[in-house]
Parts: C-alpha cells; structure tokens; sequence
C-alpha cells in the first residue's frame, strides 16, 4: 500500500515541476491561476469528490464491519455447540464435537480461499452445517440438564446458520462499478484541475500537488483494500474458524 502511494507521489511531484516550467514560458499575460471561475471551479470540483470519497469509505467501512460481526457470530455459535457438548452421553459428544469440527475446518481450509477470490462457495458448506444440527437431533434427551443443554445448543445452531447466510452475502462483488468510476475518474479530475489552473510559484505548487495527490492516493488504496474484507492487508483472518475445539 505504501509503494502504491509513492508511486502516485513521484509522478505527481514530476507532473508538477514540468506544469511549473510550463507556465514560466507562458506568456506573461496569461492569468489563468487568477481566475475567478476556475478557482470556484476547482473548490466545486473538490468538494464533490470528496462527498463520493467520504460515500464510497462509509460503504466499504459498513460492510468490514458486518463481516466481522457475521464471522464472529458463526465461529462463536459454532464453538458453543462443541462446548455444550460436554453436557451429552460420550457418544453423542463425540459426534457433535467431530461435527463441528469437521465444519469450522472447511470453512478454513475450503471456503475461504473461495470467499478471497469473490467465488461461490456451493452446497457442501450447508451439508456440513446440516451435520452438525443432525448430530444433535439425533439425541434424545435423557434428563432435565440434558433438555436444557439441546435447547441451548440449537440456539446456538440457529445463529450460526443466520450469520453463514450472512457470510455468504458478504462475499459479493463488494462495492459498484460505478462508485469505482466516480473515485477514479473523480480522482483525476481534482489533480487535473489542479495542474490546469496551478499556482506558478514551483514550491507551493509542488508540495500542494504531492500533498492531494498523497491524500487520494492514500484513500482510494485504503477503500480497495477495505473492499477485499477476506483477503488482502486488511482482510479478515479464518482465525474464529481455526479456535473452534481448543480451549473452554
């Protein structure tokens, strides 16, 4: 990310110096960086772009979040199920327990190279969940204790079919096209402006176009990674998925 970043620096640092020593061997009657209008025209310009900068990294922000709480809310209900379990006849916690294992491993290993890539994960996940609840179904309860501990479980159970339906919905095809042609095409029109309407003095206009042109930069690498909420820099980690069995 923050090779990106100095890229973007360096050329808008060479942009600048080479718009400088255009505008000295302009003639001396030419005031564009004067203008009225294009200064209104590049604040207009400025101010819109950064409503679509400030849209787009509210969404992406929102939607990281939501697939920290779904992928909690799986893991979790998914470890309190193998937790529960302890309250069962041995047989049958065994079989919860392998159950839950048996899924929160492949989602780790299976589905989340998938959900990276924006893949469809199909049924086989489903399948596993449904082991899950069918290695409690099959046990009767025996007592009281036993009665409580099934109702717990298949609440648990329930939550973590609502967050994989979750899960599932967070690995679309993250934020619109439209909104990436508004940050990109948004992007260029504020440095163009800048560059068209420049401020001749070399320094300023040379630490004004590094600094905006640092600013986006940074924020539109930062809104892509933020869009790719399982891979990537800022992704998040399968690491629920791997706790389930270990520890109380």
């Amino acid at each position: 990310m923050i090779g990106i970043v100095a890229g973007f620096v360096v050329v808008a640092g060479g942009a600048a110096l080479l718009n400088s020593r255009r505008a000295k061997r302009s003639a001396p009657t030419e005031e564009v960086g004067d203008d009225d209008t294009a200064e209104y025209l590049t604040m207009m310009v400025g101010v819109l772009y950064a409503l679509v900068l400030g849209l787009a990294l509210v969404s992406v922000w929102e939607a990281k979040d939501g697939v920290d709480a779904n992928i909690s809310a799986e893991a979790g209900a998914l470890h309190q199920t193998y937790l529960l379990a302890d309250g069962l006849p041995p047989d049958a916690a065994q079989r919860a327990r392998a159950a839950a294992v048996t899924y929160a491993t492949y989602v780790q290993n299976e589905e989340w190279p998938l959900m990276e890539q924006r893949k469809p994960l199909g049924p086989r996940g489903w399948m596993l969940l449904h082991d899950v609840q069918n290695a409690w179904t099959s046990f009767e309860p025996a007592t009281n204790a036993q009665q409580q501990v099934d109702q717990l479980a298949f609440g648990q159970i329930s939550v973590a079919y609502q967050a994989r339906q979750g899960r599932e919905a967070d690995g679309g095809g993250g934020m619109s096209g439209v909104m990436w042609f508004g940050l990109l095409a948004g992007g260029a029109l504020t440095l163009g402006l800048m560059f068209l309407f420049g401020i001749r003095r070399t320094r300023t206009h040379l630490v004004l176009a590094v600094g905006f042109t640092s600013l986006i930069a940074f924020m539109v690498v930062f809104i892509y990674a933020l869009n790719s909420p399982f891979g990537g820099l800022l992704g998040v980690s399968p690491e629920p998925f791997a706790s389930v069995g270990t520890g109380g």
